[in-house]
């Protein structure tokens, strides 16, 4: 005599295999996120090394990308990003920061490893930006007042040049909103996207509810953009 399962056996035989199927995929995405974030450091790492050369090759930095060209955006009129422009120390389009100008440097930077709408984010400091009569900054290059750009480890203690800071007075920074891109529930995350603002948060990542963070940052050291310059024979 044959004997099939029964109905009760089914579901049970079904209920396993959804639970192993989910053991599985938890593993899966979680390694995925990991690949990603690697692969965005690396690209981050890699637009810093593009930054460094260019201004080795140019003696200055590029502005950012306002228009999603990839070609830096410069311009003679107040607010528009140039050391030519009078009290404009730091150059975001609309208050908020530009985009990376890839295609200026030559990097495939046009999105991030999340994809379309994710850009990689670019800040500079106006002191670090070209000038028309010579091109080139000089030792004595950085950020004053408002234009000091400055990370710290918690937006609460933006305005602060030594609570919990991370990096102060660099000459530019990138980063990326990575796989959330931006969270309004996250202070920290809200903070690299807020407007007129030359503060910024690099913290580690976290999924905890309400402090989200999945932001990735880097930013140039002026002691080695300077070092850089002056082994090029750029900089005296």
């Amino acid at each position: 005599m044959q004997r099939g399962f029964t109905l009760v056996e089914m579901s049970i035989a079904l209920v396993i295999i959804a639970l192993l199927i989910g053991g599985m995929l938890t593993p899966l995405a979680t390694q995925k996120e990991q690949q990603r974030r690697s692969e965005n450091q690396q690209l981050l790492e890699q637009a810093r090394d593009a930054l460094y050369g260019f201004a080795v090759v140019n003696g200055y930095l590029p502005c950012p990308d306002t228009d999603g060209d990839g070609l830096e955006n410069t311009g003679p009129n107040p607010g528009d990003c140039g050391r030519q422009t009078a009290g404009a120390d730091r150059f975001y389009p609309n208050g908020r920061p530009g985009r990376l100008p890839w295609v200026t440097l030559g990097v495939d930077a046009q999105f991030d490893p999340w994809g379309e709408s994710h850009f990689v984010r670019y800040a500079v400091n106006g002191a670090f930006v070209g000038d028309p009569t010579d091109g080139t900054f000089t030792l004595n290059a950085s950020g004053t007042g408002t234009g000091i750009i400055e990370i710290h480890s918690s937006a609460g203690d933006c305005g602060s040049a030594v609570n919990n800071i991370v990096a102060y007075n660099v000459p530019a920074l990138i980063w990326s909103g990575a796989k959330t891109d931006y969270s309004a529930s996250s202070a920290d995350e809200a903070e690299n996207l807020d407007d007129n603002d030359a503060c910024f948060v690099a913290r580690d990542y976290s999924t905890r509810a309400g402090a989200e963070f999945d932001d990735q940052m880097i930013w140039l050291s002026p002691s080695i953009l300077f070092n850089k310059m002056i082994s090029a024979g750029v900089l005296p």
